[in-house]
């Protein structure tokens, strides 16, 4: 009887661990504002990245101010500031609003297929850097609009909410199946090898996942303009690459786990 039980606590531990990771990973660094700005903040520093924004910013000061050849003056100043710390934390800034279109139900009177990004704080840093002949003020939010055909906003609400719920609950049942497995188990060894199998599928669950975000992010990108695509595909790839990470760590972890448990059974068998 101690066996039957054991074997269900460990193929429920098995299960949920499978889901917990990748759920949870997701939870932390997508669904979280906070983890999704600091994941995508390391693409400030793509080439890529960084002449998209510099191209909108001198449009936008060309499109605020009545200064004959302003952009002309900007552009190189554009650029100089979009290499720049600066811009890495104004970026992380577009980030959160990003996140905030996808996991936020919109207004009523709200474009859903259009993603309004305000970069009036990369148009002041900017501004304040250039030898206008002339005193500019920003006086107003300067917004880009970014087309979203296969996106909608608040999209991701109720998806997120899912994908929260379920990762926490998951990580306690693993944790509490594994235990019971465990307590109630005739052989220990074996149950701890058939837990870090369970945690190396996890961590393949967690890998194929990183790929479907990659091509997720392309597929949904595909109708925006190429600069404003390449942008979504580099933060997509700096996101998926955590989670290969992540997957690797785990693989290691689960596969140490799964040793362990068949030396603690060959020196059992020995006894």
């Amino acid at each position: 009887m101690r066996s039957v039980a054991s074997g269900l606590f460990t193929v429920i531990a098995m299960i949920a661990v499978i889901v917990a990771v990748p759920s949870m990973w997701v939870s932390q660094r997508v669904v979280s504002a906070d983890g999704f700005t600091a994941s995508a903040g390391d693409a400030a520093r793509n080439p890529e990245v960084q002449d998209y924004f510099a191209q909108k910013v001198t449009a936008s000061v060309e499109d605020q101010t009545s200064v004959p050849l302003a952009g002309a003056l900007v552009k190189p100043l554009a650029r100089d500031y979009t290499r720049s710390d600066g811009f890495v934390q104004d970026f992380q800034d577009i980030a959160r609003q990003q996140h905030d279109w996808l996991f936020t139900a919109p207004g009523p009177d709200t474009d859903t297929h259009v993603m309004d990004v305000n970069v009036t704080p990369m148009v002041n840093r900017v501004i304040e850097s250039a030898s206008l002949p002339v005193p500019v003020t920003v006086d107003r939010p300067i917004y880009i609009g970014i087309d979203q055909h296969r996106l909608t906003a608040g999209s991701m609400e109720s998806t997120g909410d899912l994908v929260t719920s379920t990762s926490w609950i998951s990580m306690i049942v693993a944790i509490v199946a594994a235990a019971l497995a465990l307590l109630t188990a005739n052989r220990r060894s074996t149950v701890l090898a058939w837990l870090g199998v369970g945690v190396l599928l996890a961590a393949a669950g967690a890998y194929a996942i990183a790929q479907y975000i990659r091509s997720l992010a392309g597929d949904k990108a595909a109708d925006t303009d190429e600069a404003a695509r390449r942008t979504v595909e580099v933060v997509a790839d700096g996101i998926s690459s955590d989670l290969v990470a992540v997957s690797l760590v785990v693989g290691a972890a689960g596969a140490l786990v799964v040793v362990a448990g068949l030396i603690l059974r060959g020196v059992a068998g020995r006894r």
